[in-house]
C-alpha cells in the first residue's frame, strides 16, 4: 500500500513492524524529542529520513565520534576579513530554520559535548 505525503506524493512501500511512523508523528505532534535505538543496519537512519520526507521537512543530520566537539553543534567564533563573526553550528541553524535534526551514533559522542 502507498502511502502519501503532505504534499500529496506517493511514497514506496515502507515495511514497519513496530508502528515507528505512527510513533514518531505522534511524538512531533506533540513537540517531544525521539530517540530512535537498535543495532546498527537496522534501518533506524532510513526511517527517520522516510519521516522527513513524508513531513515535508528539511533533515539535517550529524554523525558523532570521539572527534565530535561542542563547536559542530552549537557554533564557533571565525575571524574574516578583520571582523569576529559567529559560524552558526548545526543545532543552531536547524532550530532557526525549523528544520529536523537527527543526531546519529549520538552514543559515541564525549559526555562534555552533550552537557
Amino acid at each position: 500500500m502507498k502511502e502519501q505525503g503532505k504534499s500529496g506524493e506517493n511514497f514506496p512501500d515502507y515495511l514497519d513492524w513496530s508502528n515507528a511512523f505512527e510513533v514518531l508523528e505522534k511524538a512531533h505532534e506533540q513537540g517531544i524529542f525521539v530517540l530512535v535505538i537498535g543495532p546498527k543496519g537496522t534501518g533506524k537512519t532510513t526511517l527517520v529520513r522516510e519521516f522527513a520526507k513524508r513531513q515535508s521537512m528539511k533533515l539535517e543530520s550529524i554523525n558523532f565520534s570521539l572527534r565530535t566537539r561542542e563547536s559542530h553543534l552549537v557554533g564557533s567564533k571565525s575571524l574574516s576579513e578583520g571582523n569576529i563573526q559567529f559560524d552558526e553550528g548545526i543545532l543552531i541553524k536547524s532550530m532557526k530554520e525549523g528544520n529536523m535534526l537527527y543526531l546519529d551514533e549520538i552514543n559515541a559522542a564525549e559526555a562534555d559535548v552533550l552537557l
